[in-house]
């Protein structure tokens, strides 16, 4: 009788979990390899490769390896690092604030964070666009003001870049700031303060090392797309701000070379991997110690 409901228990979670499993097959594993195929000419091989007879080739990945992907890449990469810097300073205060001072409006401030969510990336980038253009809001208010005669240039450059893409991602490091800093209790806090910590270094003793497990999800929601990001630079930065997501975008769909396009992406998928692993046992050690 018990193995009967043990093995019914079991099929029960199987059954739950053939969905997903499916999901996951079909939309991940199945492009990914794919894309692995491709990149080494199993899939889809060049002409070039064809005239050669290779049935297999490493050629895509010495072209992905190029000074100037890898230029660009690192770029991309500083670029992210600096989005995650700023929203982390951007994004703790606003995350202390509404779960220690936010009170009855908690729910309120947690949907205004969201709000921008709804949004798809294209709009709020041309949301931006339309605030720091020629005849933008920022614009308009400095000429009406005095402050300037002609309008200021402001879009189509790394500041305009760098303001969408911490507009973007703000809310995915404040998220999970925000939970992990909730259910900090703040009788621990006056406890530290009773024993003689003043408020700054309760702060640096209690609530950043029990905020980690947030700093940590936000780091890696942020870093992640941040690194690939196409939709940003493409709207704010113009021709002239090229990162790694419009190389890949245009390796694919101007140059048609889906060999090297998924060469491409692999040898930044891999770099990101390297330095999320990295990051993570790092940031393990310090959760231990």
């Amino acid at each position: 009788m018990t193995s009967m409901k043990h093995q019914r228990k079991t099929g029960l979670i199987l059954l739950l979990l053939l969905p997903p499993l499916l999901f996951y097959i079909l939309f991940f594993l199945v492009p990914f390899f794919t894309v692995v195929g491709v990149s080494v000419g199993i899939i889809l091989p060049s002409e070039a490769q064809r005239a050669r007879g290779e049935f297999f080739t490493l050629r895509y990945f010495q072209d992905a390896l190029d000074p100037v992907f890898l230029r660009i890449l690192g770029r991309s990469l500083a670029y992210a690092l600096a989005t995650t810097v700023g929203c982390i300073l951007l994004g703790f205060p606003v995350a202390y604030f509404i779960a220690f001072r936010g009170g009855r409006y908690k729910n309120f401030l947690i949907l205004l964070v969201i709000l921008p969510l709804w949004v798809t990336f294209v709009l709020r980038a041309y949301a931006v666009l339309s605030l720091l253009g020629p005849e933008g809001v920022v614009n308009s208010i400095l000429i009406n003001l005095g402050v300037i005669q002609q309008p200021l240039f402001l879009i189509y450059n790394e500041f305009a870049v760098m303001l969408g893409m911490l507009y973007g991602y703000l809310p995915f490091m404040i998220l999970p700031l925000y939970a992990s800093l909730e259910k900090i209790s703040k009788t621990v806090i006056e406890a530290a303060k009773t024993l003689g910590a003043n408020s700054f270094t309760a702060f640096l003793r209690i609530t950043l090392p029990l905020s980690k497990p947030g700093l940590i999800a936000g780091t890696l929601l942020t870093f992640i797309p941040a690194a690939g990001e196409f939709v940003i630079p493409s709207f704010l930065g113009g021709p002239s701000e090229v990162f790694v997501g419009t190389m890949i975008y245009s390796a694919f769909i101007s140059a048609r070379n889906w060999n090297w396009g998924s060469a491409l992406s692999l040898v930044y998928i891999a770099l990101v991997l390297v330095g999320i692993t990295l990051y993570l046992k790092y940031s393990r050690e310090e959760l231990t110690i």
